[in-house]
């Protein structure tokens, strides 16, 4: 594996861990849920980033030269704003979890998958959240929220999911 002489010390090996393990969520989940909204069909399939810099950076370097259906991918680092452009798929850090309130009101109805990585998310209206269990990293689905954003989550996706909110 190539990646081993470039891993940083340990501190920070855990981290670029994470954001390697979310990258490859991000791009499998992305592969298992059908946008519904035609307007969405077309163009890049955007994926923007809030916070998460370790996982911007995962996702250039691994996916942005792969597509989803015949959709490119284009990996958006967005400002630490409520106010978010069209994107297919939205990630929101940890670090960013106060915008959040305001990053559902200003995307609901919209055809966007929310990702995040807090507690509760999914109660709050996030579609896909980030949990740890015995250290390994998961997540768990919202397929209720999922609707709200015109998304339609493939079976495979709920069978992987550590929870599923039907």
């Amino acid at each position: 594996l190539l990646l081993c002489a470039a891993v940083p010390p340990q501190r920070d090996a855990e981290k670029d861990t994470t954001a390697i393990l979310q990258a490859n969520y991000l791009y499998n989940i992305a592969k298992l849920v059908e946008w519904k909204d035609p307007t969405m069909r077309t163009g890049n399939f955007i994926i923007g980033v809030v916070g998460g810099a370790n996982l911007y950076q995962e996702l250039i370097k691994q996916y942005s030269t792969r597509t989803i259906g015949k959709q490119p991918i284009e990996v958006r680092k967005l400002p630490r704003s409520a106010t978010v452009d069209r994107c297919h798929i939205l990630f929101v850090g940890q670090s960013d979890i106060a915008l959040m309130p305001e990053i559902y009101r200003n995307l609901a109805g919209k055809s966007t998958l929310i990702i995040t990585e807090y507690p509760d998310a999914l109660e709050d209206g996030s579609v896909a959240n980030f949990v740890r269990t015995d250290n390994t990293l998961k997540y768990e689905m919202s397929v209720v929220n999922a609707r709200k954003h015109k998304l339609e989550v493939a079976l495979t996706l709920k069978q992987l999911a550590l929870r599923v909110e039907e």
